[in-house]
């Protein structure tokens, strides 16, 4: 790998970590309000969901800006933005770009999906923590 595809793979993380980051941040100021909104869905025990998904957003992705455990992030991250997909959109999940007001959030999930299992299937690049350690 050359110098262009870590500066690519580091700009990547830095995109992903900014879409998800303030986010995570946002609920953690509301929490209150946050946990209201996952019982509304109708989860059970919502404080404990909402803790872990704030818990997920905020730690995942500085994981992701310093390319701490590339895989484990990249899976974490994953499954939270399907869950949190799904629990969104429901069953409509496939058809909700046509009937659903907001297709354009639902597009942003499948888009970070997409890029955190290019993170996966490729890895953090050299400027990363986890390559630094290598050597």
């Amino acid at each position: 790998m050359n110098r262009s595809d870590d500066m690519a793979c580091l700009v990547g993380r830095l995109f992903i970590a900014a879409l998800l980051l303030p986010a995570g941040l946002q609920k953690l100021m509301h929490f209150s309000k946050f946990a209201a909104s996952v019982a509304s869905k109708g989860l059970p025990f919502p404080k404990f969901w909402a803790m872990l998904d704030v818990a997920i957003e905020v730690f995942g992705p500085i994981a992701l800006m310093i390319g701490l455990w590339p895989r484990w992030t990249a899976l974490v991250l994953v499954a939270l933005t399907v869950v949190t997909t799904w629990t969104t959109y429901r069953f409509g999940m496939f058809t909700a770009p046509f009937h659903q007001p907001q297709p354009v959030q639902l597009t942003k999930s499948l888009a970070v999906i997409a890029g955190l299992l290019f993170y996966f299937a490729r890895g953090p690049g050299a400027w990363s923590r986890t390559s630094l350690r290598r050597g």
